[in-house]
């Protein structure tokens, strides 16, 4: 078994997690709970800044923890007051917080089901698996960098800038966590070319900078 750890969950703050890690412990199930604050995502577009604290677990307990976690949940959707806010969302948003779970909460994805099933539109579990399995495979598709980012991260490194050394950096390691705990490289393979010639010339102009220093 591995012994790596995935991101199984974001939290904006850290007593959010509290609950899910009580399941953990419960079950003698491997976590760790980090502050993945990072001055590369939140300066270049991430996440950062809205979720700071990522719950990790071992790739293999993913379903494990999730069924947990559900029957916990679905405990409480049962006293759920009609005022909360899910009843009054249309079928289409209720449909799109099922197609797109890993942006909610546990307690709302199960929700928008349960809410469906009353209006007469329930989706079924082996429907929920394709939805799943789509989301995963949308989700996979690397993006294309800004090409103002790779503009400024040459121009940086022609100088000797530190940012660019940043710049090319983030185009050449950042990565994305899916829902299925995997990760991938955030951009397409001709970007992170970009990022390490970025890289290279920095290196390179800051050797030169250093020399023309030392025999000015």
């Amino acid at each position: 078994m591995s012994t790596e750890l995935s991101t199984y969950r974001k939290f904006i703050y850290k007593d959010d997690a509290l609950e899910l890690i009580k399941i953990l412990e419960e079950h003698h199930i491997a976590y760790e709970l980090a502050n993945n604050s990072s001055q590369l995502d939140s300066s270049f577009g991430g996440d950062i800044n809205t979720k700071q604290f990522e719950l990790k677990i071992q790739k293999e307990d993913f379903n494990q923890v999730e069924k947990l976690e559900e029957d916990l949940v679905k405990k409480e959707i049962e006293n759920v007051e009609e005022d909360y806010h899910l009843f009054d969302y249309s079928d289409e948003e209720l449909i799109e917080i099922v197609t797109k779970k890993e942006e909610w909460n546990k307690f709302d994805y199960l929700l928008a089901q349960k809410i469906l099933k009353q209006r007469g539109k329930e989706i079924n579990p082996e429907l929920l698996k394709i939805i799943n399995k789509q989301r995963i495979k949308d989700l996979s598709t690397q993006e294309e960098s800004p090409t103002w980012l790779i503009i400024i991260g040459y121009a940086s490194a022609l100088v000797a800038g530190f940012l660019g050394v940043f710049v090319g950096a983030y185009l050449m390691y950042y990565k994305k966590a899916l829902p299925n705990g995997d990760r991938i490289y955030g951009f397409t393979k001709k970007d992170r070319s970009h990022g390490q010639n970025i890289l290279i010339i920095s290196a390179v102009a800051f050797f030169v900078w250093i020399g023309i220093r030392f025999f000015s």
